[in-house]
């Protein structure tokens, strides 16, 4: 049996493509775009950074739902938060598609940041003293390093075969 190891290379080289692009760590981003409390909030940015578990989003079966997060980073306004001072933090899904996720944070910098996903636009909102500062926010997938580690071994896998391969030939 005569093995072709240019495709057996170009195979395993989608396979792993493919594994590094299912990672389920994401990051967004926005910036506020209306506050009726301060202007000087006008632009500001908030970054979050959360996971979630590949299971738990399986089990949706492609459709609507939350699952828990396994962890969540936060800046805005020169704070950080974590996690474990977020109230009700759940990643939403809409027909099997990441909205965002979903959080309360008090007493942060003096009021209330407030993650909120729905019919398919991801929001954050401030509040402090009854005003607030509105943004909305975009999401998109950052690979974990285990799944860049993977990658990586697969390609120098790869590598070795079509080399070992072309020193036969």
């Amino acid at each position: 049996m005569n093995f072709n190891f240019k495709t057996l290379a170009l195979a395993l080289g989608l396979a792993l493509g493919a594994q590094v692009a299912s990672a389920a760590t994401y990051t967004f981003s926005g910036q506020v775009y209306f506050s009726d409390q301060a202007p000087s909030l006008l632009g500001e940015t908030l970054t979050v950074s959360f996971s979630f578990s590949d299971a738990a989003v399986a089990a949706l079966n492609g459709g609507d739902g939350a699952v828990a997060l396994s962890s969540l980073n936060l800046s805005f306004l020169g704070q950080s938060r974590e996690l474990s001072q977020a109230i009700d933090a759940y990643a939403k899904f809409e027909a099997g598609q990441l909205i965002g996720p979903d959080a309360t944070l008090r007493s942060f910098a003096g009021g209330e940041l407030q993650l909120a996903s729905s019919v398919g636009v991801s929001s954050f909102y401030y509040s402090l003293n009854g005003k607030d500062s509105l943004g909305e926010l975009s999401v998109s997938a950052v690979p974990e390093p285990s799944s860049w580690a993977l990658g990586l071994a697969g390609l120098a896998a790869v590598g070795a075969i079509v080399r070992r391969r072309r020193q036969q030939a």
